[in-house]
């Protein structure tokens, strides 16, 4: 008998805990999720600055290489936490929104594993629009070896009655459900007519998804570019500085927080556009410890010739000895290694013209050397 009390009363807490954080949702007029595989924190930054250029009183959330609350006046909140990330976050998020008297939230989604999407979207956050950046192959061992699996996991972040908006390139994973808008490569041509430059700035993909939830807002073209001016990225968002090596110049690109090889494949040719004239290019490849699966994914990628990539090749954090010893001609960088020592060591194989492409994960080695470069270096593009 005592058992089944204590079970009616922890179910009854449950309940009121859940209508609590219901009525907490209802003032907040618009609500909008950021999900996909890359890029849902460079979306999540734009739209809340479009979204806050048009008259919103609007909180955001970033959880990827800084995770933080951006404000209703933009300045940015680093999130206290006392333990591992958990979805439950955004409970606290949506407690904040009411305390600040925001009346748009835009969060991006933390979920990993298949059963906390559909718990996120549905029951945490509620979004009347939900956008989703692109699928690809990550975190497999919580999302699938495929793109379909990937795909299937994200569907179902997408409540029913959400607006989704979907870039045409992915659209098949999402066909049959409505209401969709399928966001077509070049929907931002608009603003890039208004602003050339941005297409150096910013991802083409990342401009179409944000111009089309901006639209369907109703937001003006000039608003939605003013917006996108004042955005601020985070420590994670690609960038390339120009560095001195020997008597020429090198370029220093940061790529870390593209993860998976797909996306990692795609900013090393974004790099080569907008270094044109890049002579040889020496990868720094950082790995995690507590993402043995991604570690796994890169030495079959290597091992399958993507070091053609790379006139060297050097490997930092967790697995890099394993890894090395597998692959011929890669060097392992110690674990503790300052960012300069690491650059000492990288300059030995670098010659005029040179990129420095840094990719697999911002931890550890990577956040180190992208503060590194960013005070040394000087700002080339992005």
């Amino acid at each position: 008998m005592r058992i089944l009390l204590l079970t009616l009363l922890f179910l009854s807490c449950l309940a009121v805990e859940k209508l609590v954080h219901r009525r907490r949702l209802r003032p907040i007029a618009l609500r909008v999720a950021i999900t996909g595989t890359r890029g849902k924190s460079s979306v999540t930054r734009m739209l809340a600055s479009v979204l806050r250029a048009s008259g919103r009183r609007v909180l955001a959330k970033t959880t990827g290489s800084q995770p933080c609350w951006i404000l209703p006046d933009g300045a940015e909140c680093e999130i206290p936490r006392r333990g591992p990330p958990s979805i439950l976050e955004q409970k606290r998020l949506v407690a904040k929104a009411l305390a600040l008297g925001a009346d748009t939230l835009v969060a991006e989604m933390m979920s990993v594993h298949a059963e906390c999407h559909r718990v996120e979207s549905a029951h945490l956050l509620a979004p009347a629009i939900v956008a989703v950046t692109n699928v690809r192959r990550d975190h497999l061992e919580a999302m699938g070896e495929t793109e379909e699996e990937a795909a299937a996991v994200f569907r179902l972040a997408v409540p029913p009655a959400a607006r989704l908006f979907v870039p045409a390139d992915i659209a098949r994973h999402f066909a049959g459900r409505q209401p969709t808008e399928t966001v077509t490569a070049g929907a931002c041509a608009p603003l890039l007519a208004l602003d050339p430059g941005l297409r150096a700035r910013e991802f083409t993909g990342d401009l179409d998804l944000v111009y089309a939830v901006a639209r369907h807002l109703g937001i003006p073209d000039g608003v939605i570019l003013e917006g996108i001016r004042k955005t601020r990225h985070d420590l994670g968002r690609m960038r390339i500085w120009r560095w001195p090596c020997g008597g020429g110049t090198c370029y220093l690109v940061n790529a870390f927080a593209a993860n998976d090889p797909d996306s990692t494949w795609r900013a090393l040719a974004r790099a080569g556009e907008l270094v044109p004239d890049a002579a040889g290019t020496v990868g720094i490849l950082n790995l995690r410890a507590d993402r043995p699966d991604r570690s796994r994914q890169w030495l079959e990628e290597l091992e399958g010739g993507a070091l053609a990539h790379f006139d060297a090749l050097f490997v930092a954090g967790a697995h890099a000895g394993p890894i090395c010893r597998l692959l011929r001609g890669v060097r392992a960088l110690p674990g503790r290694w300052p960012p300069e020592r690491i650059m000492a060591a990288v300059a030995d194989r670098l010659q005029d013209r040179f990129m420095v492409f840094g990719f697999g994960n911002m931890a550890g080695a990577g956040r180190a050397l992208v503060t590194y470069w960013a005070g040394k270096g000087e700002a080339h593009v992005l």
